[in-house]
């Protein structure tokens, strides 16, 4: 499972609660590697049979394919270590995004903070988004849909506890 959902104490108040979302990445770099070596050696070996049976054109499509192969696995490499992380405390909640080796932070004023799911159309996925006052965060792209429902309920619950929220001071 890509999320998961921690309490932690906070330095102020005593209490925060800290929810991670990773994408479910269950293939490692090494196995990724060993996929497209296993992949490569196939299908060059049946382009180099057709080649010697006379359809040389078989091959330079055997190694565009192996590009194509290729050029998605380096994707996913580079995007392995992506995560959202949420953390809600009394007064504030933050999002924290990393994508690619950067990590960008937006804070929200929990009492303010709405949470907004669009359903997916299509082969459209759905979208969460959190934020408040005009600016909004979508998070937890990466994950399944019914990750992404779930969610939406825990962090309903989390920002919506009555002893918990605060109200804002005027």
């Amino acid at each position: 499972m890509g999320i998961d959902t921690r309490e932690s104490p906070d330095q102020k108040s005593g209490k925060s609660l800290s929810i991670l979302i990773r994408p479910n990445r269950s293939l490692s770099v090494r196995g990724m590697a060993l996929l497209f070596a296993g992949l490569a050696v196939i299908a060059l070996i049946i382009g180099a049979g057709f080649m010697f049976a006379g359809a040389w054109l078989v091959l330079p499509f055997a190694g565009l394919e192996l590009a194509t192969v290729g050029a998605v696995l380096y994707r996913l490499i580079r995007h392995a270590d992506d995560y959202d992380q949420i953390v809600i405390d009394d007064n504030r909640v933050t999002v924290t995004r990393y994508r690619n080796g950067r990590e960008r932070h937006d804070y929200f004023q929990r009492y303010w903070v709405r949470l907004s799911f669009e359903r997916g159309r299509g082969w459209y996925p759905s979208r969460l988004t959190l934020g408040s006052h005009g600016r909004t965060v979508t998070i937890a792209a990466d994950v399944s849909e019914e990750e992404r429902q779930d969610l939406l309920v825990k962090l309903n619950e989390a920002l919506h506890r009555s002893d918990d929220r605060t109200q804002p001071s005027s």
